[in-house]
């Protein structure tokens, strides 16, 4: 970006109702178009013309496309979190918790892989112009240290925790790409639960 270009950023939390009203009503016509068609059937108008609003709103609220899409990605990351904060994962070990939740996710992504190859490819191509603290490291998983901590943690401290979570995000990542390009879930599924009570082992905790 040169200096004369406005850098993008993500829309902030804190908004009036209506502005709120209208960026939910952006980013469920962001999913709904992406679900139905992926990355080329996501533009700023025919996102606008399917929330009802008008197009210089939209502008209002998200400068490309990619941005509207890496908004979906957060709001739908910020529902996953929810999720595991709402219905308790099942499991009696942070091994099994996520492997819970990694099976919850992992077929969503299956029904819906245009979405989701859409969603990854905005991000790449705008993650050089999110701002800081905006992303999808290992720090930035939330759901998956929720998970984790869902429950008894069988003697595992947090230092572990955090770097069984570190691993887990970055992981789950690729897994995620992999699935919309056509992986068996079950295949996937089982790698990551294998990593998970690798990392966290039942009655060895570190």
């Amino acid at each position: 970006m040169d200096a004369a270009t406005p850098t993008p950023t993500i829309t902030p939390g804190l908004l009036s109702p209506a502005r709120a009203a209208t960026r939910r009503k952006l980013i469920a016509a962001t999913i709904e178009l992406a679900t139905e068609g992926g990355y080329d059937a996501v533009t700023v108008r025919t996102v606008a013309a399917r929330a009802e609003v008008s197009v210089p709103t939209a502008y209002q609220h998200a400068s490309s496309k990619d941005q509207l899409l890496v908004e979906a990605l957060l709001e739908l990351g910020g529902r996953s979190t929810a999720g595991v904060q709402q219905r308790q994962p099942s499991g009696d070990s942070p091994a099994d918790r996520i492997s819970d939740v990694f099976g919850r996710i992992m077929h969503q992504v299956a029904e819906k892989p245009l979405l989701y190859q859409a969603m990854y490819r905005a991000f790449v191509a705008w993650s050089p112009a999110l701002p800081d603290g905006v992303g999808f490291g290992p720090e930035r998983a939330a759901w998956i240290g929720a998970a984790l901590r869902a429950g008894d943690t069988g003697g595992h401290s947090e230092e572990s925790l955090d770097q069984a979570a570190s691993i887990l995000s970055t992981l789950f990542l690729g897994a995620m790409v992999s699935v919309t390009t056509g992986r068996p879930v079950d295949t996937v599924l089982d790698i990551l639960t294998g990593t998970a009570h690798r990392l966290l082992p039942e009655g060895q905790p570190k």
